[in-house]
């Protein structure tokens, strides 16, 4: 969070990898890193807006390696998961569960400058990272497509000018092991040429098991690599390239497991109601444990990324021009027993595949240039284009526990098939202007245009029944376009105390149905979001820098927010929709302090208070969310974090660490668990949950031994939820984890 990053040590490599040219990064003190969230490398307390971060020093002693761990050190951020390839992250109620190329992520995820567009490619493993950055609220003026309700930039370690290596291995329970090895320096005698190089390997066995076949799933299984390379050819032109690969092999393959909310719902499992299955199946019960079940079949999982950059930059003098190219090819293969029980009831098979290409145009005053009129001006005017092209199918094997059998006699295979193109152009700009040392005026725009298309197809060889009750072949196209706004009062009360007020819009593109079971759903797309958001703040350090304390409070008025749900209608099968909730409101507060009382004593504490609500949200006549919370927004989250550190002689440190984060009751599904709304609605319901992590580590010099455990509590949780009609398939989270690390690092 932006309160430990300000107040834990931080090697000197994280603070000068920055985005922008040193002549542009701000004098930091010691144990101070930059941010470049604002495309120009400033401290983080500087920034009138609500940022947390995590610096490389505190990501790699707390052992986080993806966003699922980012998540509970910011406030107001859930992460959930059905999966690598279905990350649901919301902050500050805004989010969506959504994964396929039709509808797009509420949070915008960004590596080392370049948008990931594509669900199944966001949630990836951060690996010799140098820092994590997480903005709350709408972020459209600087920032790629869709960043309604904020963005995680995550930054890559940089070449370096001198020689430097990282080196760390790895065991844990479940059979895991990790390793991961980078070096890097100059390749010349002049040090112009520069080159990172990392590569990892990561594995541990799942914490959940089929009864039936014994096999374990929903674990790790991910290796990967990246390569950066550097050229100054002057000292105002560089060239940055980079290339990255990452894949995820079978044990990190995710299911859950099914169970009814018919009047036998306090067990693990209603035999008269199985997700698609026909009248009469029971299927084997569970035998006590929340980690294992019984299924017909194993999930399988399979996905590839590959990652090329390439940045230019040169300093003008008046600006700095920089040019950023990316393009990421992405294949996705998956299967899972949808039903999540002994009855063969629906097994599913996903393959997608994605080329994204991505190029923004970016120039940005530099302070001391003749453009800035001595100091008194900071801008940053751009362009950006974004091209995606995917395809995706959906094969439903349905068996012989299933509805459609007891109709034909037969299994059947049934397919959904979907091509989309998106095209997207934006250009953005942002001015800040000094009026005095103490008051700052800021102003900014993003005007973005969508051209966005598809075809999506049925097949089935058994006409009248489920899943796909007719062949079916559609194409459609639709135009969405937005101007978002953005204005910025900050006062600089002292040095080290400011406050601001904000007002924003933020723009999410329509889309297209998820798998869409026949010609009427295809055709029935739905509408851009948007949102109006006021925000003030507060930013101040006391006590020589040694204590933060950050407070932000908003409101955001949300129209049209994309919803996505399981429904039944008489004479078709579930199926999942999404449509526009009318309106809604959300508001709260983000609380941030960090205090450092001794040399070796760092605290942190992080809380949000969320009140978000469906305020006109009538999905049809019988069913009305009005003034029921939104889905995925839990009313407190609280962060307690802590590291004790303390010298044991020459060059050598000892050190205790914990965290612990706390959800209150949040829920997956609109309704809020009532009753009244039937299906499964009653079992979305998520209780408060809490998640407690240590840590023991033992420096020698440039060598540390750490152990640690993961929920060490043992506390059962649910990452997801999928609820279709009267059942519920739940994915358990991580249980606890614990292990021991060795690193090296010069």
């Amino acid at each position: 969070m932006a309160l430990m990053v300000a107040i834990s040590p931080v090697g000197a490599n994280a603070q000068q990898a920055t985005s922008e040219p040193a002549s542009a990064s701000p004098v930091i003190a010691e144990g101070e890193i930059l941010v470049t969230a604002q495309r120009r490398a400033e401290r983080i307390q500087d920034i009138p807006a609500a940022i947390s971060a995590l610096g490389s020093e505190s990501l790699e002693r707390a052992g986080i390696v993806s966003l699922d761990s980012v998540a509970p050190q910011v406030p107001s951020f859930y992460f959930g998961s059905a999966g690598a390839s279905r990350p649901q992250m919301y902050i500050r109620g805004i989010g969506t569960r959504s994964f396929d190329p039709g509808s797009e992520s509420s949070i915008g995820v960004f590596v080392d400058d370049v948008y990931l567009g594509r669900a199944a490619g966001s949630f990836n493993a951060l690996r010799d990272i140098e820092r994590i950055e997480v903005l709350r609220g709408p972020q459209g003026t600087l920032y790629g497509r869709n960043t309604i309700g904020g963005a995680v930039n995550v930054i890559s370690k940089a070449p370096t000018s001198d020689f430097t290596g990282d080196f760390e291995v790895g065991v844990s329970n479940y059979g895991g092991y990790e390793g991961v090895a980078a070096v890097g320096g100059p390749l010349t005698g002049d040090g112009s040429l520069k080159f990172r190089a990392a590569g990892w390997r990561s594995y541990r066995d799942g914490y959940l098991t089929n009864l039936t076949t014994g096999t374990t799933f929903q674990g790790v299984d991910n290796w990967g690599g990246r390569l950066r390379l550097t050229w100054e050819a002057t000292p105002e032109f560089k060239i940055d390239l980079t290339a990255e690969y990452g894949k995820d092999g079978n044990e990190a393959a995710f299911a859950g497991f099914g169970r009814g909310s018919g009047p036998t719902a306090t067990t693990p499992a209603n035999p008269s109601l199985v997700f698609f299955g026909r009248p009469g199946q029971v299927p084997i019960a569970y035998p006590g444990g929340r980690y294992e079940g019984y299924m017909t079949h194993d999930p399988s999982s399979d996905r590839d990324v590959q990652t090329y950059i390439g940045r230019i930059e040169y300093d003008a003098g008046f600006a700095t021009l920089t040019s950023i190219s990316a393009y990421r090819d992405q294949k996705l293969a998956e299967a899972r027993d949808l039903d999540g029980t002994s009855v063969d009831a629906l097994y599913h098979m996903t393959g997608e595949q994605t080329q994204q290409f991505t190029q923004e145009f970016r120039i940005t005053s530099n302070p001391t240039g003749p453009a800035s009129f001595e100091g008194a001006l900071d801008w940053i005017i751009g362009g950006f284009y974004y091209h995606d092209d995917s395809a995706r199918s959906d094969l439903y094997n349905v068996g012989v526990g299933s509805t459609a059998f007891a109709l034909t006699g037969a299994t059947q295979v049934q397919g959904i098939f979907g091509n989309y193109k998106v095209k997207s152009y934006a250009a953005f700009g942002q001015f800040t202007w000094h009026i005095t040392d103490a008051l700052d005026f800021t102003v900014g725009a993003r005007y973005t245009h969508d051209k966005k298309s598809a075809r999506q197809r049925g097949e089935t060889t058994s006409p009248g029944v489920p899943l796909i009750p007719a062949p079916f072949d559609v194409t459609n196209a639709a135009d969405y376009s937005s101007f978002d706004p953005r204005f910025v009062l900050d006062y600089k009360i002292s040095r080290d105390v400011s406050v601001y007020a904000s007002f924003s819009r933020g723009f999410k593109s329509g889309g297209f149905q998820n798998a869409a079971i026949s010609a009427a759903q295809a055709n029935q797309l739905f509408n851009p979001e948007k949102i109006t958001a006021y925000e003030v703040g507060f930013r101040s350090e006391w006590l020589g820098r040694r204590l933060k304390l950050n407070i932000s409070a908003f409101q955001y008025d949300y129209q049209d927010l994309q919803v996505s749900r399981f429904i039944s209608r008489p004479g078709v099968p579930i199926i999942n929709i999404i449509s526009n909730a009318a309106s809604s409101t959300v508001k709260g507060v983000d609380f941030e302090l960090g205090l450092k009382p001794t040399d070796t004593l760092t605290f942190n504490f992080t809380y949000g208070y969320l009140d978000a609500r469906y305020d006109d949200y009538i999905f049809d006549a019988a069913t009305n969310f009005s003034g029921t919370r939104m889905v995925r927004s839990p009313e407190h989250s609280i962060n307690v974090n802590g590291e004790w550190r303390v010298p044991i002689g020459d060059r050598r440190w000892f050190s205790l660490g914990g965290n612990y984060a706390l959800l209150s009751t949040l829920y997956h599904e609109p309704g809020e668990g009532r009753q009244e709304f039937g299906g499964a609605a009653v079992l979305s319901r998520e209780p408060g949950y809490g998640l407690l992590d240590l840590r023991a580590s033992l420096e020698i010099d440039r060598f540390t031994v750490t152990a640690y455990v993961n929920n060490a509590t043992k506390t059962y949780y649910r990452r997801t939820i999928l609820a279709a009609g009267p059942t519920v398939i739940d994915y358990p989270g991580t249980p606890r984890v614990f292990g021991l690390r060795a690193a090296y690092r010069f």
